[in-house]
This record gives C-alpha cells, structure tokens and sequence, in this order.
C-alpha cells in the first residue's frame, strides 16, 4: 500500500487508469466517468474545506492493482470522512478491497484520535439498474462493518425536452409562481447575490437528505465560494445558475446549479437545488431546474443528457425530477462504519 501524490505523474496515471477502468466496467462508457482532468485538479488543491488522499494497493511487481480515494473535511464535518475503494477486475475477491479499506481506516483513526473525536467513514456507491443483482459492492460493504443508512436513484434526463412537455410545464410555473422572477446566468454569481449564494450553500448543507445524521452546517463565505470557484475552473467546469428572487423582499428563495464539463460536452450534471423552507409550494424547485435546461438548450444545444440523483426520501424532489422526464437508471446506497478510536 501507498499513498499517491497528484504531482507523480507516472503513479497518478497508474491510479487514475484503475478509476477510469472500473467507472468503464461500470457504465459502459469509456468517456463516462470523471476525466484526468476532473480528478487531478480535485485531489491536487491543499488547504482549503477538502483534503483528498489516493490510496494505491500494488502487486509483487509493483503495478496498480487496487485504489482508494479518501475525501476528508478539513473545516466542519471533521467526525469522519468519505472513501471510494475500486479494484482492478483481475484481482478481485483477493482481499485487495479489504487491504484499502484497512488503510485508509488507521489514517483516518490516527487522525480522530489525534484530536479526542469518534469518526465514521462513508461510501456511496451507486449500481446501474441491470446490475443490482450480481454487483459486488453490497456484500463487501456488510461484510466490512458498513451499514446502509440510505438508498437513492441516479436518474438521467434526455435533451431536449419534447414541447408539448416543455409548454406544460412553463404553464404549471406560471401557474404557481406568482410573486418571485427567475434569472438565470453563468457562474460565478453576480456580486449583488452573494450574500444569498452564502446563505443558500449554508441551507443547502443541512437541507439536502444525506445519510449521515451527525451531518454539521457548513459555513460558506467569500473564501470558501472562491476556493470552489477556482477548483470548477481548474476542472474545466463551467456552470449554469438559475435563481428565483421573491419579488416583495427581493431576497434569492431558490436556485439550481448544472456543471458543464469541458471534457464531455454533451453532459449536464446537477450539482444543487434548493427552494427554502419558508418559500415552498410555489413550484420554484420546478421553476429554476427548467431555466437552467431551457438556457441549455438555447446556448448549448449539444448537451444531450443531464445527470442527477436524489435520496428516496427526497419525495418532492423526486416529484419535479419526474414531471421534467428523468428516468431512473442506477440505485445508490450510502454506507456508514463507525471507526474504532484508540486514546
């Protein structure tokens, strides 16, 4: 076992090829899952809200056989840490899993019991449809000490949007929605909404349905909006922001976030959408998803799919997901292991 530094070129291509080989296994796309790029310009940034440690298990002639990637909050959330473990398909059922997760276990207690805390290590892992039944993640998980602590769907939608759905569903927000104005814009956000993109980030951490009931709020301000600006940038991601501003106080009340990777440019990812509290049953959530995807289609009319995942629990979300014509292609489950601290 050894951990990979992002600015080894030869060792991070050895990893990232176990990533990129597993990720094709799994979707069945060679260009389907995070590219170089995406990954290296994520795990090389230090001193800033996430610290990324690659983990590699090698075989007797030193190739790499086995990863982990191990996602550590540095500034809230520090009770624990996510970890993603992937294993070259000639070796396993081998133990190499086991041996990545006995690793990044002990970084990981070290470090808890270094600062008096108890920690957890999670895992999402999500299994397309056709392979629920025979892919191996779940017995290695229960197996682990891992419990599932909730279960979702990733769910694709297919561009464009045929018009007779698309003018149902402008008239069901303009139904609804009277009293708030949606804008929508490319990232970064104007300067005029930065006080409300920092208090919806910080609402958005608690709010979104995550697994993990020791979950802390985040705190979003200048530096921490700038820091994640600069990793999209160096992603080469960019964004489509769409916002809904209550016409009365003139506050944002919600807004939706696609990610435009450079690398696949016929993707969408839905990074966030959040309506707050006070402000629900309005349609707003529907409101601001279907700006960023008529946006799309009015400036990038080669984005042909968008990707997003919701918590089973998520009932309304899921509720406008559908209404749009997102189709469940994947079911996902969140692992949680409590660590074992030695004093």
């Amino acid at each position: 076992m050894c951990q990979v530094d992002p600015g080894d070129g030869t060792a991070f291509d050895a990893w990232y090829a176990i990533l990129q080989v597993t990720d094709e296994e799994r979707w069945g796309d060679p260009d389907g899952g995070l590219s170089r790029r995406e990954v290296h310009a994520a795990v090389s940034r230090h001193g800033g809200a996430v610290e990324y440690r690659c983990l590699a298990a090698l075989n007797a002639s030193g190739s790499t056989v086995g990863i982990g990637l191990c996602e550590v909050p540095q500034r809230d959330n520090r009770h624990g840490a996510t970890l993603d473990i992937r294993v070259a398909p000639t070796y396993r059922r081998r133990g190499v899993g086991s041996l990545i997760l006995a690793e990044a276990e002990r970084g990981l207690a070290a470090a808890a019991a270094a600062a008096a805390g108890r920690s957890v290590v999670s895992a999402l892992v999500e299994v397309p449809l056709a392979a629920v039944a025979t892919d191996p993640s779940s017995p290695f998980a229960r197996r682990s000490g891992f419990v599932a602590t909730q279960t979702g769907n990733r769910r694709t939608l297919v561009l464009p949007l045929a018009p007779g759905r698309l003018a149902r569903l402008r008239s069901e927000v303009d139904r609804a929605a009277g009293g708030y104005v949606v804008h929508t814009f490319r990232a970064p956000w104007p300067g005029e909404y930065l006080d409300d993109q920092y208090e919806q980030k910080r609402r958005m951490s608690t709010d979104e349905p995550s697994g993990d009931d020791r979950r802390e709020e985040q705190v979003w301000d200048a530096a921490r909006i700038e820091e994640s600006e600069a990793c999209m940038a160096a992603q080469g991601k960019a964004r489509v922001v769409a916002v809904a501003q209550h016409v009365g106080s003139g506050r944002l009340v919600a807004f939706s976030e696609l990610a435009l990777p450079q690398d696949h440019p016929s993707e969408a990812w839905q990074l966030s959408t959040l309506v707050l509290r006070e402000h629900r049953g309005h349609r707003l959530g529907l409101a601001v998803k279907l700006a960023t995807l008529e946006s799309l289609g009015a400036s990038l009319p080669a984005v042909t799919l968008v990707v997003t995942g919701n918590a089973q629990e998520n009932a309304p979300m899921i509720a406008v997901n559908e209404m749009l014509g997102f189709e469940v292609v994947a079911n996902g489950t969140f692992w949680q292991k409590q660590l074992r601290i030695s004093a």
